[in-house]
Parts: C-alpha cells; structure tokens; sequence
C-alpha cells in the first residue's frame, strides 16, 4: 500500500457513486467528499464492462485522480458476489481440507479464478475464510487501473478500519444496508466475532431473514454497546429491524462527521452521507496499520 499522495475511496448505490479523498499529512482530515449520479446502474456496468456507461464511468475517477493526485484507490466490493464462510482449525491448518473446502464453496469456478484470504476471528479456534471469483471482479481492477495502488475492500472491512479508527475496544455491530442486501460485522473487545451478508427482495422480509440467520449465528444474538448503521437505505432497514436489536445498544446512524469523527472543510452535504461512508472510512488508508491473513495461511 502507498505510503505517500492522497487515498481515493469509492462505494456505490445504484446509479449513485460516493467517493471521498483524504488530505496527506493530516490525520482523520477529508480534501473532498463527493457524490456523482450516473443514468446507468453502476454495480452491474462494472462488472459486466457495460460499453455505454463504463467509459464514462473510467473517465469520471481518473479525473478524481488528477485533480487530487491519488495514488491509492480503494472500491468496495458488492457482499453478494463473495463468499464468506468460518472454518475450524482442522481446516485451515490441512492444505488437501482447504482446497477441497473452497473446491466444494466454489463450484463451477476455476481454482485458478479465486481468490481466497483468510482473516482472524476473536476465537483463535476458527478462521474467516473469504472467497472471491476473480473474473466477476475484474471490472473493478480496470476500472482503478490508472492508479498505483488498487484495493477491492469487501465488508467486514469496513468494520476493521472503524476499528482502527477509533481505536475502541467496545463491542459493536455494523451494518450495511443496501437495496438487495444488508452486511452485518460484528466485533467483539476490539476483534472481529463474526460475518455475514442477507440478501432480500423486500424490505418487509428483514424481520423474517434476521430471525432466520440470528437462529443459525449465535453472535447475531450476543450483546454490543452500539449498532453503526451506514448505507443508503439504513433507514429503511432500521425502520424493520430496531425491534430485533435489543441486545445491541445504541443505534447510531452514521450521518454527519462528528459521528465519523472525521473532518473536512465542507459541513454540509446535498446527498445522504452515510451512503458515502465506506468511502470517507476507506479514504483514511487505515489499513496501512493492519495486517491481513492472506490465501494458503498456515500456522
């Protein structure tokens, strides 16, 4: 990761992207904090290389990239297109258990075309195992390929570098909540608990598919000081779920800087900020303090 010039980060929804750049040299400070709206939708113009929005897509960030002079780039990667799944010791730590794990995950997909990190959990017994096919994700490479340094940031990482930014201990929820699907992270006295994205078609069958996955995820179920809520349609969500977070603490929408605790020259925004989150958070190049678990860990 760049060590020197300004972090781009970039999140999206629907045909709204939300980007955000950080000011070199100075900690938790914002140059700019940005929202463009496209007449396509940009998720899927990525990754299917769409020729009548992806230039035009390419062209708008490369443009970010001049006017700041961002040597990083960091987009996050759409949870329904990963796999995320814990294993157990037994797994993690046999080569032939491994492969023939992602093997069985990943059907139809050619070993060759996945992409597998695995990341600590806060129980030393278990591993997170993430799983991505790495031609459903090229358009996000070549969409960045001007920078110097790309980064697909999934998640669950965007509870990491909150964790990295406030520097906390607490247990916290966090949740994504976007139109097809919500992320839910978990973090337990400063170390990741648990994971998981929901997909739906509805907004009113969250309370159902929360029960459903809360019964199969104990620490859906465990108790946190607060639930940080971010995406575009949060509100919509907390609206169905509140009831179900009573074990969860306050609720905190991440809708100003104050609540991000960053800051920046602009205070006021016409679009909703907390869809801009992952990208503000992305944007401090937290990760340059962390270290990852990558393919093949073997302890």
């Amino acid at each position: 990761m760049e060590y020197g010039g300004s972090c781009l980060g970039v999140c999206y929804s629907d045909n709204h992207l939300f980007y955000s750049v950080n000011t070199p040299g100075q900690v938790s400070h914002l140059a700019r904090i940005g929202s463009i709206d496209f007449s396509f939708d940009i998720e899927e113009t990525i990754i299917t290389g769409n020729p009548s929005g992806f230039p035009t897509l390419k062209s708008s960030l490369e443009e970010l990239k001049e006017e700041f002079q961002c040597k990083t780039a960091k987009i996050l990667a759409p949870a329904h297109e990963e796999c995320w799944t814990v294993v157990p010791r037994a797994v993690y730590e046999d080569a032939s258990e491994r492969e023939a794990h992602i093997k069985l995950l990943m059907q139809g997909t050619e070993r060759q075309n996945i992409q597998a990190i695995w990341h600590t959990l806060s129980n030393p017994d278990y591993r997170l195992l993430l799983l991505r096919d790495t031609q459903i994700l090229r358009g996000f490479n070549y969409l960045l390929e001007s920078f110097r340094t790309v980064d697909i940031v999934t998640d669950f990482e965007i509870a990491m570098d909150w964790q990295l930014h406030t520097n906390s201990s607490e247990s916290f929820l966090m949740v994504n909540c976007q139109k097809n699907y919500i992320s839910v992270t978990s973090f337990i006295l400063g170390k990741l608990r648990g994971c998981t994205n929901i997909e739906y078609e509805e907004f009113a069958d969250l309370p159902y598919l929360w029960n459903l996955y809360e019964g199969n995820l104990s620490w859906m179920n465990g108790i946190h000081d607060r639930t940080y809520l971010y995406g575009y349609f949060s509100s919509q969500a907390a609206d169905r779920l509140q009831p179900y977070w009573y074990n969860h603490g306050e609720t905190i929408h991440m809708n100003t800087l104050l609540e991000m605790g960053v800051d920046a020259d602009e205070k006021t925004y016409g679009f909703r900020l907390k869809a801009a989150f992952p990208a503000i958070l992305m944007s401090l190049n937290r990760d340059l303090e962390k270290t990852e678990v990558h393919e093949n860990y073997h302890r």
